[in-house]
Parts: C-alpha cells; sequence; structure tokens
C-alpha cells in the first residue's frame, strides 16, 4: 500500500475509535439529562434532515477542491461535534451540534470510499471491506472504552469524560490528515455547484436503483439504530451498563469480520447477494424482538450484520463507485448516498412514536418497547424490492477488471 492508503486506515482507525464512545454514550448521556425518547428522536431526525443537501454539496466540492482539504475539516468538525454535548445545555444547542457532528462524519463517510476507489481501483472490494472491517473492529473496542469509562467513574463523570477522549482522538487524527495526506493530481470540476443540481437525478440507471432500495432501507435501519439501540437491551432485559457494553462491542465485531472477509469470497452474482444481504438483515432484526429470552434475543440480535450488512456493504460501496463518472464521482456518491439517508430522518421520529404508544396504551407497555426492532426488520425486508431491477451487465469479477 502507498502512504496515503496507510493514512486512510490510520485514520480509519481513530475515527472508528472515536465512533465506537461517542454512538454508545451520547443517548445514555441525553437520557442522563432528563430528555424523553419522543425528544431525542426529533434530535436525531433534525441532524438526519439536515445532512441531506450538504452531504450532496460536499461531495460536489470535492470535485472542485479535492479531497485533502474536506476531508480534514470533516474530521474537525466531528470533533468538535463529538466533545461539545457536556459543556451545552438544552435541547436546540444539543440539536445544534447534532447537526455538526453528522454532517462532518457523512462528509467523511462520503469520501473516504472515494479516496480509496482513486488510489486503488482494481483491488476496491478487497480495501473498502479490509477497511470498513478494521474501523468496525476498532467501534467495538471504543465502546468497550466507553462502558470501562462509565463502570469506574459513574456516569455524572464518565459520560462527559468519555465523549472529550473521543473528541480528542477526532482531534489528532485530523491533525495527522493534514500533515500527511498528498492530493492526487486531477482536473477539478468544471461546473459550479448550483441548487438545480443538488436536486438533479441524472444518473446512472443502477445509482437510481441503489438510491431508491437505500432510502426504504435506511428507514428500517434507522427505526433500530438510533438513541434506543443502546438503551432497547438495558430497558427490556434490565442488564447492566457492562454487559450492554459488551453487547454493543460485539454488534460492531459482527460486521466487522465478513469485512474483512468479503474480498476473499467466490462472489459470481452481486445482485443476489446484495439481496439476501437485505433480507436477512431484516429478518433477524424483527426476530429478535420478539423472542423473550436475554441471549438468545441478543445471539440473533448479533446475526443481523454478521451474514448482513457485512456482506452488502461493500457491494453497494462497489456499485456506486462503479456506475459513477470519474469527473462527478464527488457529486455523484455524495447524491447517492444523501438521498439513500433521507429514509434515515423519519426512522427516529418513528421509533419515538412507537415507544410513546406504551404510555398512551397501558396494554401495549409490556411490548412496545419491542416495536422499533421489530418494524425495523420489516422495513428492512421491503427495502429489497427494488433491487431485482438493478441492471449489473458484467459478473462481479468483470466489475473488478473495469475498474482497474
Amino acid at each position: 500500500m502507498n502512504r496515503n492508503l496507510w493514512l486512510a486506515l490510520g485514520t480509519a482507525v481513530l475515527f472508528g475509535l472515536a465512533t465506537g464512545v461517542y454512538e454508545y454514550v451520547f443517548p445514555l448521556f441525553l437520557k442522563s439529562r432528563g430528555i424523553t425518547y419522543t425528544a431525542m428522536g426529533g434530535i436525531f431526525a433534525v441532524a438526519g434532515a439536515a445532512m441531506v443537501l450538504v452531504r450532496i454539496y460536499m461531495g460536489g466540492l470535492s470535485d472542485r477542491w479535492g479531497r485533502k482539504q474536506l476531508f480534514g475539516w470533516a474530521l474537525v468538525c466531528c470533533g468538535l461535534g463529538t466533545a461539545a454535548p457536556p459543556l451545552l445545555a438544552g435541547l436546540l444547542a444539543q440539536s445544534a451540534m447534532k447537526i455538526v457532528r453528522d454532517i462532518a462524519a457523512l462528509t467523511r463517510e462520503t469520501l473516504f470510499p472515494i479516496v480509496l476507489y482513486e488510489e486503488q481501483r482494481g483491488a476496491f472490494l478487497n480495501f473498502i471491506g479490509k477497511f470498513r472491517g478494521v474501523e468496525y473492529l476498532v467501534q467495538a473496542g471504543g465502546t468497550l472504552l466507553a462502558g470501562t469509562i462509565i463502570a469506574v467513574l459513574g456516569t455524572g463523570a464518565g459520560y462527559p469524560f468519555a465523549l472529550y477522549v473521543a473528541g480528542g482522538v477526532l482531534a489528532v487524527a485530523a491533525t495527522v490528515w493534514a500533515l500527511q495526506f498528498t492530493e492526487r493530481q486531477r482536473a477539478p470540476a468544471a461546473q459550479v455547484i448550483t441548487l438545480r443540481e443538488l436536486f438533479d437525478f441524472d444518473l446512472h440507471h443502477n445509482l437510481r436503483i441503489v438510491l431508491i432500495a437505500g432510502v426504504i432501507f435506511s428507514f428500517g435501519v434507522a427505526i433500530s439504530h438510533n438513541f434506543y439501540l443502546p438503551i432497547f437491551f438495558m430497558d427490556r432485559f434490565a442488564i447492566s451498563d457492562i454487559w450492554n457494553a459488551r453487547l454493543m462491542s460485539l454488534h460492531r465485531v459482527t460486521i466487522a469480520l465478513p469485512l474483512l472477509l468479503v474480498g476473499n469470497l467466490p462472489i459470481k452474482n452481486l445482485r443476489a447477494w446484495y439481496c439476501w444481504g437485505f433480507v436477512i438483515e431484516g429478518v433477524t432484526m424483527a426476530a429478535c424482538a420478539v423472542v423473550p429470552h436475554f441471549r438468545l434475543s441478543a445471539g440473533i440480535f448479533l446475526l443481523h450484520d454478521l451474514v448482513g450488512a457485512g456482506i452488502w456493504v461493500p457491494i453497494q460501496a462497489m456499485i456506486i463507485q462503479h456506475y459513477s463518472r470519474d469527473d462527478r464521482r464527488g457529486i455523484e456518491v455524495g447524491k447517492v448516498l444523501a438521498w439513500t439517508s433521507t429514509g434515515a430522518i423519519a426512522g427516529p421520529l418513528a421509533a419515538g412514536f412507537l415507544l410513546h404508544l406504551g404510555d398512551v396504551y397501558p396494554s401495549l407497555a409490556k411490548i412496545s418497547t419491542t416495536f422499533p426492532f421489530f418494524f425495523s426488520g420489516l422495513v428492512m425486508i421491503a427495502g429489497v424490492i427494488p433491487l431485482l431491477w438493478l441492471k449489473l451487465e458484467q459478473p462481479a469479477s468483470a466489475l473488478v477488471e473495469a475498474a482497474r
């Protein structure tokens, strides 16, 4: 690997560590501040809505300015948004900082595969799988680190300290990136990014299909993978903080393992693997919600990425990169990923509504805690329907060869 690839891997490790801490601690921190589930849903939904057009714009801006500058600023702003919540009071301030953090994180998320593809086209599936796998493994370590900090310092001091640590890690990542990354020579995009361009869907047919399926699937994911994810098992089975942290860490490990191996799998039919990944992930999410025993429920829950997202995520990334035009790669990748994420806007709101049903209707109180996970799985399964219209003209091996 060249220096840029090593640097991308290094920043992925640091970003993964910070993300593992933040995504576990932040919902628990909000709950400790007395913020309700409905209000949490609003915070996460507003952040999701704010990032859509900005994410497209940032992708297009990278076509004009290059990848280095925006990637670096994304790390800086993500660090700020991660460390600032303990210093802020009130729902509005927390929402604003959540918006800053999520826009920055998703700008980095947009640029990361672009950097890998431009550095190593021929082996992109292998590299994106392994780099994402390492990142998720480190996220697991970050979640364990957060759980340990909370166990040692208690919730009052542990939540703020963990967020400060995560913000500091991202500051280190931004500094290393700014000092070491070498921008590739490339012709800058000629067009000015207009408002019309943001809403223009002049994309390859397969990119439009990925976009439509992604909107449905991301809505399903966001019903469960939001503020409620690190709270569900504590609410339903009354497990301890440290056991909850261990489970959330295993959640990251289960997506990392298949990602590390996907480049070596004999994938011949990309569409079939893509479709089955959606279905299996949805079935396991719905099933874990209805199982009444902790160990069995947790075991089924851990399968949803092991045999789902760990396979389809790099396949989706490969399809998006392959069918994006070279001179518009940033804006087209950003556009697909941004509009895909619109499904996630309503997910946290839906979770808050489903949980609130238990308060409104006492007869549902015992089962309402399962609703976000159960309905999440059903919507994920529905996301496979548009994928049946994918037209991949070449087998997987030919796609890889064509990228060289």
